[in-house]
């Protein structure tokens, strides 16, 4: 008889994994934050510095991967938004997140969207504004109905040369489609680029799709 995954005991696992690199994270910055007061040089110190906001960084992703793995949309949102301002600002880039008040998210898609954001917005910051030429990217989470969520990723900048083919968009359609969902490319109606994404949330089969792994 073939024994199936319990979602549940997959959940506390993963907590746990979280919880355990959430204290290497606290280890390594405090490591690294010493390691700077005892330089001999300001260019020493100036690159141990790039490296603790890597290692914060990394941090911070994984603090706010853990919310939205707890069904905590809104505090991956939360957690996450202010990373993706300070990376923004470095390079010139205003991200501006504006969350449905009240949207709510079972884990599944709340993990699943929520690596797609991070996804979308790494490839925007890395692609959409080569040259350092900076720009806007506005992120929006809406509830369609009970049972369905869009999620709209624009900016304002040079735009797709291709069709939505290369590696980064290929992740998020995979990704989409894991939770039932659908991810499109567009143009921006003032340049850029739009990424929709749509997909399905508490819908009844859904449900007892998950209530019967959960036997």
């Amino acid at each position: 008889m073939m024994n199936h995954p319990n979602p549940a005991s997959e959940s506390i696992l993963v907590a746990e994994i979280r919880h355990r690199m959430s204290n290497g994270f606290q280890i390594l910055q405090a490591y690294t934050r010493r390691q700077i007061t005892r330089c001999d040089s300001e260019e020493a110190a100036e690159k141990l510095q790039g490296v603790l906001r890597q290692i914060e960084t990394v941090a911070a992703q994984q603090s706010a991967l853990s919310e939205a793995d707890a069904g905590n949309f809104a505090g991956f949102v939360e957690t996450i938004h202010p990373l993706w301002q300070r990376i923004g600002e470095e390079a010139g880039i205003t991200v501006q997140v504006n969350l449905d008040a009240g949207i709510t998210l079972p884990p599944t898609a709340s993990e699943t969207a929520a690596r797609i954001l991070m996804e979308a917005v790494t490839n925007c910051v890395e692609h959409a504004f080569p040259d350092g030429r900076g720009g806007q990217i506005d992120i929006t989470i809406s509830a369609t109905d009970a049972y369905h969520c869009h999620c709209r990723i624009a900016d304002d900048g040079v735009g797709m040369s291709g069709h939505g083919t290369g590696d980064g968009t290929g992740i998020i359609r995979a990704l989409a489609e894991t939770i039932g969902g659908q991810a499109t490319w567009a143009a921006g109606a003032s340049g850029g680029t739009v990424l929709s994404l749509d997909f399905p949330v508490n819908l009844p089969e859904h449900v007892e799709a998950m209530n019967k792994a959960t036997v």
